[in-house]
């Protein structure tokens, strides 16, 4: 197909896109019309700027790092009886000057790609393997712990420990139970009191770092002016966090004139990634790149900063950058992706060369994907506020993104109608689903490789459906994908859920949604009564991390209405499927008092199930055993059906034996009889 023809089809497929009914309900939010920005030109796409553009930040030396033990820092808050932000609303700016946008010409009105849709790189690719099973599930916090709208709800999951980081509140978890262990349960603004320069903090952002072995937690302090604000970074020694883990804690300033507002994080092997929305009058936009060897010591710290990355004539650019995520040894590029700031149906990718010494970045890469559409707020049973009380949903923005094995996964909430499309006009919208997306980035121009959309479908476009909105997204060793979110409509309480894919799903797909929270009480608390602007807070994110033990178990923490008028963080374990079950060996017997031997076990999968190891880098692997004294030396994974056991027969009992293989989440499956000993 020439590239007249794609373009020439693609702009077929959007005039022909069907449009829902209006609907009859009067809407004050704000509706798109077209403009004349930045992507409304198609060779603009198929010509993008070369991405080998790279240009120079502003490097700065800042302080070293300031050191205090976490039961330190525990005795300070005990000494300091900190007084709470009692029933505080967090600012969140809003977007005013994007409410112009207009849709990208190449964007399909789709909710998501055919097998044979041009975009899509490889549609028979089957990239993922498996849903998850809700196992460990508990309350982080909920409204009275801290008197906070929203909580910014984060936490991820290490070597040990869950560790919540929320708005007012960082709290341990033993992982292996869900119960706080008291190591940490500590106010935020006494956490950071050491670098925050007197203002509050707002917006945390968590992760465990495999490769270096440190927790990372950064948030922003938030000054009366709103200006001038800084970044706080709190790096651990250790991957165990106990009361000697010494905790180093950094700063640095956003910019003269600049507050940082909705901070983002990444991290890789060379650097921390950090985004969000910035707000100037001399800056379009801003990230920085901080370099990772300079925070894992004392430091000083070392941060690149890149402004005005929004092109302040046409508005094209990424809108609140997210920083990315890599789980690759060795990676090319350090990323920030954002959804376009001129228009709908765009992404735009930044890179970052050399982010472990002196950073550049390369221009704007768009990426042309399906229709996107601002969310609508969202409707929840028993709101006594009409309109002022439905819940927010922010906005287009992207809300987590990670790389693995060269594919950049990102998600975030849009507007849909009842076909899952998200539509031209605002006021066609009548819930909000929550999409993901693959992205290819090894190609010197990434490649949307597929999309899927997560949202109610019904046979008319009317407002009294669920939405998922505020969602997170992780892929794990297996390639199984986990989408966590809120959940909520006219008819049903606030709740948390989850959703997966299967390895025989078809490509673009997601399965249903679980609920994995019961509310039975509505949300109308009475200091957060909404408004006409923005409804009631909620949010204003979530996230779902994967083990660093087995590479296989996934963890959400999603906000849901746990009483009645509030708030909870609902931390849920998601388990993957088990083993494949034997069901032969090759050779099928082995002679008893051989020293050494070698057989292939072959299993069956079912509804996801298979073999898995994650690799000699991680401490859970997977292991085999023989009944009838048969001493298993050793275990190869080949592929998620067959692994190969090196035996030793010395000793063992002849007849017909069971094989069990364990994978590294500890899950079995045993094949009965499938080897003899002769």
């Amino acid at each position: 197909m020439t590239k007249f023809s794609v373009k020439l089809l693609l702009i077929i497929i959007t005039m022909l896109a069907a449009t829902s009914p209006l609907l009859s309900r009067e809407r004050t939010q704000r509706s798109p019309k077209p403009v004349n920005g930045a992507g409304a030109d198609i060779d603009s796409f198929f010509n993008p700027p070369a991405p080998d553009a790279f240009t120079p930040g502003t490097v700065t030396v800042g302080q070293a790092g300031i050191q205090y033990t976490s039961k330190q820092l525990m005795d300070f808050q005990a000494a300091l009886g900190i007084t709470k932000k009692k029933n505080k609303i967090l600012p969140l700016f809003s977007h005013e000057e994007r409410k112009t946008l207009s849709q990208n010409p190449l964007s399909p009105a789709v909710a998501f790609f055919s097998h044979t849709q041009h975009l899509v790189k490889n549609p028979t690719k089957q990239l993922f393997k498996d849903p998850q099973t809700v196992t460990i599930n508990f309350l982080g916090a909920q409204l009275s712990d801290v008197s906070l709208f929203p909580p910014d709800s984060m936490g991820a999951v290490g070597p040990s420990q869950f560790v919540m980081a929320i708005n007012g509140l960082l709290r341990t978890f033993d992982k292996n139970t869900g119960a706080a262990d008291n190591v940490l349960n500590i106010d935020m603004d006494v956490f950071f009191d050491s670098v925050r320069d007197g203002s509050f903090t707002s917006d945390p952002r968590i992760r465990y770092d495999r490769l270096s072995d440190r927790w990372f937690i950064t948030i922003v302090n938030v000054p009366p002016t709103f200006e001038n604000n800084r970044l706080l970074i709190a790096v651990s020694d250790g991957g165990d966090i106990v009361d000697e883990t010494v905790w180093t804690f950094f700063f640095f300033e956003v910019g003269n004139g600049v507050y940082l507002d909705y901070e983002t994080l990444g991290i890789d092997k060379y650097a921390l990634y950090i985004g969000g929305r910035t707000f100037s009058n001399t800056d379009t936009g801003k990230v920085f790149v901080v370099r990772k060897s300079t925070v894992l010591g004392t430091g000083p710290i070392t941060v690149t900063s890149f402004s005005n990355i929004i092109n302040a004539t046409t508005g094209e650019g990424p809108f609140s950058p997210q920083g990315v995520d890599n789980f690759d040894e060795n990676p090319t590029y350090g990323y920030f992706v954002g959804v376009d700031n001129a228009t709908f149906g765009t992404i735009m990718i930044r890179r970052i060369a050399n982010p472990g010494g002196i950073p550049l970045i390369s221009g704007n890469i768009p990426l042309v994907i399906p229709n996107t559409q601002f969310p609508i707020r969202v409707q929840h049973l028993g709101n006594t506020n009409a309109f002022n009380g439905e819940l927010d949903a922010v906005d287009d923005r992207l809300l987590s993104a990670h790389i693995r094995d060269g594919l950049l996964i990102t998600v975030h909430n849009i507007g849909v109608d009842n076909t899952g499309v998200s539509p031209i006009e605002f006021e066609d919208a009548s819930r909000n689903g929550s999409r993901f997306y693959i992205i290819d980035t090894t190609p010197i121009l990434p490649v949307l490789d597929q999309v899927g959309t997560l949202y109610t479908p019904s046979g008319s476009n009317t407002l009294d459906q669920r939405s998922y909105w505020m969602p997170s997204v992780m892929s794990n060793g297996q390639q199984a994908l986990a989408l966590g979110c809120s959940t909520a409509g006219v008819n049903e309480y606030i709740n948390a859920a989850t959703a997966g894919r299967l390895a025989t799903d078809n490509p673009n797909t997601i399965q249903a949604a679980i609920l994995y929270t019961t509310s039975f009480t509505a949300y109308n608390p009475a200091n957060d009564t909404g408004s006409v602007n923005r409804g009631r807070r909620w949010g204003d994110y979530s996230f779902t991390s994967v083990d660093p033990c087995d590479d296989m178990t996934m963890w959400t923490i999603q906000e849901y209405c746990n009483a009645t008028d509030s708030w909870g963080v609902q931390i849920a374990k998601l388990l993957a499927p088990p083993p494949a079950t034997p069901i032969s060996a090759f050779p099928s017997s082995v002679a008893s008092g051989l020293s050494s031997a070698t057989i292939t076990i072959t299993g069956s999968s079912s509804a996801g199930s298979g073999f898995f190891d994650p690799g000699s880098d991680f401490n859970c692997r997977i292991s085999a055993c023989i009944t009838g004294c048969v001493t298993v030396k050793s275990v190869t994974f080949v592929d998620p059906t067959h692994v190969t056991l090196v035996i030793s027969t010395v000793g063992a009992i002849t007849g017909a034996k069971n094989v069990t293989i364990t994978n590294p989440d500890d899950q079995s499956a045993t094949g009965i009889g499938i080897l003899t000993i002769t």
